[in-house]
């Protein structure tokens, strides 16, 4: 709970923006989750600067969300402050084959916009439903890596005053980015391509995202990382997962690593049915899954 000179000091810095014990779970593409203690939507790096400085002289612990599509909200909520990025952080600008991107830039939309620009080269990327700034933090990908085409990464370091640069290491599902910094845009480095050839790739990638995933129900993306040389999807379906339900929680028949909300799911049966999955796969196969989805701590 945040106490009554906490929140004073948050509106003093955030105005009208500022809201206060505001539900997180229709921020989510999972729906479930507790409230906020507080959460604001910020379209600028000033601002920006000003809250996490503010969260971090009064020990408010704070916290970036972008769509919430890997993300699972505890049922208790969260003590601090939630910021989603909006206004600036959408901005896309392209110059020759360095594409620009802030963080709250939905990826399906770079994508696009490199491909009208006739570049190549992130088409791989067009499955992922999220923002450039979780995609980088986590290195998220298909058959390719956000990291793979990074250039150098624009960051806003929690407490200090100017934004910095830096290229991190990424391996899978992770780059090395510090917890406090926060991604505020990246710049990616692509090839010339044909419009016309790349955006037939993107229609066809969305077209076997929509034919293999489950995006009629609410869930959170892939819940498992794959396992060295192995899929995780794989490994559950033969583990004879699939189907498998606990509360309103259950293992998608279309895609084992997805566990969707059937109706009125709880964080708590999301992570219960995964901890059943993950036990049933080491049982069968020896092999200890680990989360890929991230739960908001």
């Amino acid at each position: 709970m945040l106490s009554d000179a906490q929140r004073a000091a948050l509106k003093s810095v955030l105005g009208k923006s500022i809201e206060f014990d505001v539900p997180l779970a229709p921020k989510t593409s999972m729906k479930v989750g507790g409230p906020a203690a507080a959460y604001a939507e910020i379209g600028g790096v000033v601002n920006l600067t000003a809250a996490l400085s503010q969260c971090e002289q009064l020990s408010v612990p704070w916290s970036i969300i972008g769509f919430g599509s890997n993300l699972l909200v505890p049922d208790e909520g969260y003590p601090g402050l939630v910021v989603r990025l909006v206004g600036d952080f959408t901005k896309v600008t392209i110059k020759g084959t360095k594409v620009r991107a802030g963080a709250a830039t939905p990826i399906v939309s770079l994508c696009r916009e490199a491909a009208l620009a006739g570049l190549a080269g992130a088409e791989g990327l067009v499955g992922i439903p999220g923002t450039i700034g979780g995609a980088v933090r986590m290195n998220a990908g298909t058959d390719v890596e956000i990291g793979d085409v990074i250039k150098r990464v624009e960051v806003l370091v929690a407490g200090e005053p100017l934004q910095t640069f830096t290229t991190p290491e990424f391996s899978y599902r992770r780059s090395s980015l510090d917890r406090r910094a926060v991604v505020t845009a990246a710049e990616l480095e692509l090839t010339p391509g044909d419009p016309a050839t790349v955006q037939a790739e993107l229609r066809k990638r969305i077209a076997k995202r929509n034919a293999t995933q489950p995006l009629e129900l609410p869930n959170s993306g892939s819940i498992f990382r794959n396992p060295p040389g192995d899929h995780a999807a794989r490994l559950i379906d033969a583990a004879g997962c699939k189907g498998w339900h606990w509360g309103g929680a259950e293992v998608s028949d279309k895609h084992a690593n997805f566990i969707v909300n059937r109706g009125g799911a709880t964080c708590a049966d999301v992570l219960a049915l995964a901890d059943r999955v993950r036990a049933a796969v080491k049982e069968k196969f020896g092999v200890e899954l680990e989360l890929e989805v991230h739960v908001l701590a």
